[in-house]
């Protein structure tokens, strides 16, 4: 079996053509890879994670990887890793990681401006007035929204002072946190923007790299940790 640089779960299916695989981190905050298939078959990869020969197998069963992407400025850490076993895949990061992706012989499209507009079933929607550069995704089939950072749902895996300053940051439920608010914020009024754009969207679950993923109700939750952290 191939050496992969953190533990994960097994895959698991969340409705037609959507999956998770949860994968630990250096930290508690966990992250988590998303797929999805389109209708062609070809196969969308949401913040690649390394993996076992075994789930790289699963992966070529399933589809054709056609697309592999960093969704924002935080998460490019195994992008090259998966391009190099699907060669053939198109690979999208914010346009700020562009370089660093020289040297490892990886072609980056920007996501902002590069994704497919043509993909009816799944929608890329860029999130402005934020310092990371995250776009976020709809899989409309299945009224899912894919978020990496912009949100966070983490379950009640710390304690003392850790639990103290994540109680405090808004980790404990589904929505954005403080720190998004007064550290990662370059623009206040376009990020508001951004999110009640989003919101206009018709999507039931959410997917977060951090935390749970939230099968019901999502909207209505996410929108209530947002009016908490930005009015």
């Amino acid at each position: 079996m191939s050496q992969v640089a953190f533990h994960y779960d097994p895959p698991v299916q969340l409705d037609q053509n959507l999956w998770e695989i949860k994968g630990r981190w250096k930290n508690k905050f966990g992250r988590r890879m998303t797929v999805v298939r389109l209708n062609d078959g070809r196969l969308i990869i949401h913040n690649a994670i390394q993996l076992h020969e075994d789930e790289l197998y699963w992966l070529k069963s399933l589809g054709t990887v056609s697309f592999i992407i960093a969704p924002n400025v935080f998460h490019c850490s195994d992008l090259a890793w998966m391009s190099h076993h699907f060669p053939q895949a198109q690979c999208y990061a914010p346009a700020e990681k562009r370089k660093d992706f020289l040297d490892k012989n990886v072609d980056i499209k920007i996501t902002e401006q590069d994704f497919p507009k043509d993909i009816s079933e799944f929608e890329c929607i860029y999130i402005k007035g934020t310092k990371i550069s995250e776009s976020v995704f709809i899989h409309h089939p299945s009224k899912t929204l894919i978020l990496c950072d912009l949100a966070f749902n983490m379950p009640q895996v710390y304690t003392g002072l850790s639990k103290f300053f994540m109680q405090w940051n808004r980790v404990f439920r589904l929505g954005p946190t403080k720190l998004t608010r007064w550290i990662f914020t370059k623009n206040i009024g376009e990020l508001r923007k951004s999110y009640e754009q989003l919101f206009k969207h018709d999507f039931d679950r959410v997917i977060v790299n951090h935390g749970e993923t939230v099968n019901q109700n999502g909207k209505a939750l996410l929108k209530a940790g947002y009016k908490e952290i930005f009015g």
